[in-house]
């Protein structure tokens, strides 16, 4: 694979729209440290994390493109969002080598919980990082392929930008959620709570903070086989919106 050029982003981006047959790209960034595979009918760009690539195909040859696929070196992970049946793509999967390994859905608010005040929510400090890390990478039903789990550096910068808040039993971190706002719209990234007592504070929690700062659009992913977790975002009333993520894999 060849090294991206950032100064070559249009001209990438391009030909990257020239095809349609079998695009899994939606606007992703070209940045340093990407690579990308490119013949005259597929464009394929792989983007590092931790130990695998997760890769964006766009191309307008259904064999070439399984070829491709087939000779990269390797985990590399295939992210399919979609609001339809995604048939032809699975078989499409299969032919290139990759599992399905999750399906994830995507939930939304647009009405909050009115209760609580901001005098009760305990905001992430600096020193809580590696405890942060450590919750969230212990954690069985988080995987680095399907979850988009920060780095050590995210986590600081998500703290210092007051965007994790986090629970406390007897003096000891028991959980973390992550989110992330930007104007009215809030994403809630991750979370996880190991309190016996209090373990949905912080949703709760969160519902505060987006009522508070007048937030009207909240959405957020869960694996479609966590009863658990869309029951209580349901009770509080978030919806699906149709949108669902297919997660393959090559290892």
């Amino acid at each position: 694979m060849k090294r991206i050029d950032a100064e070559k982003s249009n001209e990438y981006l391009k030909k990257i729209l020239s095809f349609h047959s079998y695009s899994n790209y939606f606007g992703q960034s070209f940045d340093a440290g990407d690579r990308y595979l490119e013949t005259e009918h597929t464009f394929i760009l792989a983007k590092p994390s931790d130990n695998f690539y997760r890769l964006f195909l766009s191309s307008n040859d259904r064999e070439e493109a399984i070829a491709l696929l087939k000779s990269m070196k390797g985990i590399n992970v295939i992210n399919l969002p979609s609001k339809k049946e995604i048939n032809g793509w699975v078989q499409f999967m299969a032919d290139a080598l990759y599992e399905n390994i999750a399906i994830y859905e995507r939930y939304f608010y647009n009405e909050f919980w009115q209760g609580g005040t901001l005098d009760q929510i305990n905001f992430a400090k600096p020193d809580q990082v590696g405890k942060i890390y450590d919750l969230l990478y212990g954690h069985e039903g988080f995987s680095l392929y399907t979850d988009y789990l920060p780095s050590k550096e995210e986590l600081n910068q998500l703290i210092e930008d007051g965007f994790i808040i986090v629970n406390k039993s007897s003096g000891l971190l028991t959980g973390a959620l992550l989110f992330k706002i930007e104007g009215k719209k809030c994403y809630l990234r991750a979370w996880i709570d190991k309190n016996h007592k209090e373990g949905s504070k912080l949703l709760f929690d969160i519902h505060t903070i987006m009522r508070e700062k007048g937030i009207t659009y909240a959405y957020l992913w869960v694996n479609s086989e966590n009863k658990r977790v869309k029951s209580m975002h349901q009770f509080l009333g978030a919806k699906p919106d149709g949108l669902k993520d297919y997660t393959f894999i090559k290892r």
